[in-house]
């Protein structure tokens, strides 16, 4: 059996193979922003607290994700981002009056599972989701591809929270350009 000799000093590591080290432990925490394009999760944070929606790759003009956290609550995003609640279109037909659903007995358009939307139609509240997208100002604080459109139209919504229980526009997104 081969004794180990602790007299002699360890050989260092190439430096190359430090510096590789050093850039791995840096870089471990860092995952990138929301709204970065992806094909995976894995493209979005190593500790798997984004994710990569690809819902809307065949609208992306590289066929690629956005990198978001899914089932967000109103403040619970970061700083560049938004929660934003959406209900999916192809169920919102019924009309109904947002200002006296649930509030009249007499006027309920909505079944017990869906919410009247600000536009005056029902929407499946147990289809809907919610997830952290980018926040914008105007187009080009959006990647390519992508346009800054504002919330509380087509099914979109800033997320309610109990402080704030009604849902919202005001902010605005980057989405795929139709």
């Amino acid at each position: 059996m081969p004794m180990l000799d602790f007299a002699q000093p360890a050989r260092p590591l190439p430096f190359a193979l430090g510096a590789l080290i050093a850039l791995s432990a840096m870089s471990a925490g860092c995952g990138r922003r929301i709204g970065d394009e992806c094909s995976r999760a894995f493209d979005c944070s190593t500790t798997q607290n984004r994710q990569c929606d690809l819902s809307n790759a065949d609208r992306d003009p590289k066929g690629k994700g956005e990198c978001t956290i899914e089932n967000c609550t109103r403040d619970g995003c970061p700083k560049e981002a938004v929660c934003v609640k959406t209900y999916p279109t192809e169920f919102l037909s019924i009309t109904c009056d947002p200002e006296l659903e649930d509030d009249d007995p007499e006027v309920n358009a909505c079944a017990p599972h869906e919410v009247c939307v600000p536009e005056g139609l029902c929407a499946d509240e147990l289809a809907s989701r919610s997830s952290c997208r980018l926040e914008c100002k105007r187009d080009r604080d959006c990647r390519d591809g992508y346009e800054c459109r504002p919330l509380g139209q087509d099914g979109m919504y800033q997320a309610p929270s109990p402080d704030v229980p009604e849902l919202a526009g005001g902010a605005s997104i980057c989405v795929p350009i139709p």
